[in-house]
């Protein structure tokens, strides 16, 4: 038959391998990212093409790369002709799903071939493709060549990072394996963690910027679209939720009955919400105007009500963490500063709670008036630079010393202060301290990297990780949170493992 375009869109390769069934030819296929091709990979196609008559290579689309937000180096339609290019290769195409499962099914080859490194080590992804090819009768075959890693060979010759970064990533990979990192963080499903906060819902209006109004000085705006992310105590407990099997939330929520129903909705299966209504007040919804052309932020407008809990609501909240803070082994307060937790919450919280972690949050609403300061005590605590800055009445000087005076004030054994792009400081009550760079390649939004920060340096806190660790895991966390708009996506811990994994090769 005539041989068409060597790189096809992978709809039509169905309908071109039927043919070559009806050839009797013997259909091969492979299936990877190859974000970087190289000797291993070359050999390894070779010896799959020699198995059959045509061999098919699928590509992971850009979007569906597991390897943490710095990765794929090369986008798919470079990987596609790259691959192209070699004589043994019949077929390239970019896949639609993030597995071969699916791909299988379509094109049912006649053989599907991978890496002899995953015959003992299998993927739970790879097991399932097995599955999957037995059902529509293909066999699976595991090839023994050069192994080299598209990973270590980016990581140490196409590093996406600066010098700095890549320096510290090469001095860790020497201390730690990921291995040594992922082993203890496996210990978190076994975790009783509540959650305590606000619950809050944060939403994007896109505008279209039309120009001035010709009756005032405003600008005048033509709306787009609207998309509204879970934010506050429920996103963290949504972060938490991929790591540990028992989540539990207390979340505060205003009247709304829809709010309620929409933000239960959203929370991960392994979360169980005991939402706290509070009474004639809306739930917190922190709504943002953005020009769709930059993506930058005109402004916001924020519903809240900042007023002190009423006498029966603030009864009614400090029965409900009484009756919860002591049942867990660790409690994570996400404390926004919107008038949930009171003086006698708090105490509730510093004297019941095996394991405290809490992050007070300094936000335009309450700027001066809500620091850490408000706990006495909390074995875990994490703050922006700018929110140490806020405790410590300081706006300038090494935050060293700040933090040592922080933490030993409320005994931590772990705390952490985020200095965005310049990455983490990590210290304890000890006087033990490290600093982290930051590991975001592509910053999205901001916006969600305090929860998902929060989330895992709790944990790591929790499982008495060394500091090290601690500000690592933090940096991957925020990576992965930047990347994207709000919490348009949560923690999974399959990607969190294979980012870590990415990095450490």
């Amino acid at each position: 038959m005539p041989q068409p375009d060597k790189i096809v869109p992978l709809g039509q390769l169905a309908g071109i391998f039927d043919q070559y069934r009806k050839d009797g030819k013997t259909v091969v296929h492979c299936h990877g990212v190859f974000d970087l091709v190289h000797i291993g990979h070359i050999r390894y196609l070779q010896k799959a093409r020699g198995l059959g008559d045509v061999l098919v290579v699928t590509i992971t689309p850009d979007r569906m790369v597991n390897k943490g937000p710095h990765r794929p180096v090369f986008e798919e339609n470079l990987r596609a002709e790259a691959l192209a290019a070699l004589d043994c290769v019949d077929h390239v195409s970019i896949n639609e799903w993030p597995t071969a499962c699916d791909t299988l099914k379509l094109l049912r080859p006649h053989v599907y071939v991978k890496g002899a490194e995953f015959r003992h080590a299998k993927t739970p992804e790879l097991q399932e493709e097995e599955r999957v090819a037995a059902s529509v009768g293909t066999r699976v075959e595991f090839i023994d060549e050069l192994t080299s890693s598209s990973t270590y060979l980016i990581n140490n010759y196409l590093s996406p990072f600066s010098e700095e970064v890549d320096q510290y990533l090469l001095d860790f990979r020497r201390a730690h394996s990921a291995e040594s990192i992922l082993a203890p963080l496996d210990k978190a499903a076994g975790l009783k963690v509540l959650v305590v906060g606000e619950a809050i819902l944060d939403e994007y209006c896109a505008c279209a910027m039309l120009g001035q109004s010709m009756k005032s000085t405003s600008v005048v705006g033509r709306y787009l679209s609207h998309q509204r992310y879970l934010a506050g105590a429920p996103a963290v407990a949504n972060h938490l939720a991929a790591f540990a099997d028992q989540v539990e939330l207390i979340a505060m929520v205003g009247d709304a009955d829809t709010d309620r129903q929409w933000i239960g909705e959203e929370l991960c299966e392994n979360v169980t919400p005991r939402f706290f209504r509070r009474r004639g007040a809306p739930t917190i919804v922190k709504r943002q105007y953005q020009e769709s052309y930059f993506g930058t932020t005109l402004f916001e407008v924020d519903t809240l009500n900042q007023e002190p809990l009423g006498e029966r609501d603030a009864a009614e909240l400090d029965g409900l963490l009484r009756e919860r803070a002591s049942e867990f082994d660790v409690v994570v307060v996400a404390d926004y500063g919107h008038s949930m937790l009171g003086p006698s919450h708090v105490e509730t919280l510093a004297s019941g709670a095996r394991c405290l972690a809490v992050a007070a949050q300094a936000n335009a609403a309450n700027v001066g008036y809500h620091t850490i300061s408000k706990y006495r005590r909390a074995d875990h605590f994490i703050l922006s630079e700018h929110e140490l800055r806020l405790e410590c009445r300081s706006p300038a000087g090494d935050l060293q010393p700040m933090l040592e005076k922080t933490a030993r004030r409320l005994r931590a054994r772990t705390a952490v202060v985020t200095s965005g792009s310049r990455g983490c400081l990590c210290g304890n009550s000890a006087d033990e301290y490290c600093r982290a760079p930051a590991l975001a390649t592509r910053v999205v939004d901001r916006s969600g990297a305090g929860e998902a920060c929060l989330a895992l340096t709790s944990l790591a806190s929790a499982l008495d990780m060394p500091l090290t660790h601690v500000g690592f895991l933090s940096n991957v966390a925020g990576a992965e949170a930047v990347a994207v708009p709000g919490n348009a996506s949560f923690l999974e811990k399959l990607s969190f493992q294979r980012h870590v994994q990415s990095l450490l090769k």
